[in-house]
């Protein structure tokens, strides 16, 4: 199904007993040696604390070959994902299946390692950035000194490269602590025509607590809403951004994704909520583990404070659900 009947079977159907994602989001690890205070699943777990087995290339392939059965969209994420031993093996694998988007978040460190595998494969590279200061980007990171240093080196390497496939992205997450470092981030990330997107802290699912009310994080969207009229690089409406800013609810739309954990467990409805459906391996389709869900798990529920996450609001607002 074609992205425009998709759009309809979410926008008009009443039934809704089937999974038509528009992306999927894939966890190639939880692994990440990374110890960022903001960055945590669902449930507010740290992703360095989570267990994360190392899932071998050809379980890695098998699972993303029944994702793009599904979706021609896929984001590949972690943790960090070039933690994973046969990353360069795995990323050339994905190029091949000729997804419309193959995006790609790293945290930058180890960049240079797959440069050549990523520049061949990945259609949006996404970094995440959130301060141009060394000191504070690397308490931010939870590393060494220096450790900013090599990522900025690598995402400069990234920019200059000849023949890359790929548009870089730098995303952003907003904090109580970092909304004065983000205005130079912005501007450094347009002064290289990166697209610029940010998003707020999320603990567990809801926005950190001093955001809310937080005139100086609602300052910062409005100045991304003025920008918008000259840079079409931010991510998102103006909607979007305002939603964002004012941390506005609004209707999920869960089944517009797919979220499958490394080793192929499907996650119903969303990652947020938690439960696990079945192996996306084990499935001839994806409506069947809509099907099981709905008879396991019930109906999704209507969450009072809906996740500020980058797809999750896309999506619903996309389909007028905000």
């Amino acid at each position: 199904m074609n992205d425009v009947a998709k759009y309809l079977y979410h926008k008009f159907s009443s039934k809704q007993r089937k999974w038509y994602p528009f992306i999927a989001v894939y966890y190639l690890t939880y692994a990440c040696d990374f110890k960022c205070s903001y960055c945590s699943d669902g449930k507010g777990e740290p992703y360095y604390k989570l267990h994360s087995p190392i899932v071998p290339a050809e379980s890695v392939i098998s699972a993303v070959k029944a994702i793009r059965r599904n979706t021609s969209v896929m984001t590949l994420t972690g943790g960090e994902p070039l933690l994973h031993p046969d990353f360069g093996k795995i990323i050339t694998e994905i190029g091949n299946m000729q997804f419309k988007n193959l995006l790609l978040t790293t945290n930058g460190y180890y960049f240079e390692n797959y440069i050549d595998e990523i520049s061949k494969s990945v259609d949006t590279l996404i970094f995440s950035l959130d301060s141009l200061n060394p000191q504070k980007s690397d308490k931010l990171y939870g590393m060494p000194n220096g450790t900013f240093d090599i990522i900025m080196g690598n995402i400069l390497k990234a920019d200059k490269l000849p023949n890359k496939k790929y548009q870089i992205l730098i995303s952003s997450v907003v904090t109580p602590d970092n909304i004065s470092d983000l205005y130079e981030v912005y501007k450094f990330s347009k002064a290289h025509n990166f697209g610029f997107a940010a998003s707020p802290q999320l603990v567990g699912v809801d926005p950190q607590e001093k955001l809310w009310d937080n005139h100086e994080y609602k300052e910062f969207f409005d100045y991304l809403i003025s920008e918008k009229k000259s840079n079409k690089n931010i991510y998102g409406t103006k909607k979007y951004l305002s939603f964002m800013g004012n941390l506005t609810n609004f209707d999920c739309a869960p089944f517009t994704m797919l979220v499958v954990s490394p080793d192929g467990e499907v996650y119903y409805p969303c990652l947020e909520i938690g439960n696990l459906v079945g192996n996306i391996k084990d499935f001839n389709n994806i409506h069947e583990m809509k099907q099981l869900g709905l008879e396991k798990f019930g109906a999704p529920p209507a969450c009072a404070n809906q996740c500020h996450s980058a797809c999750a609001l896309t999506f619903s607002l996309l389909l007028g659900k905000g």
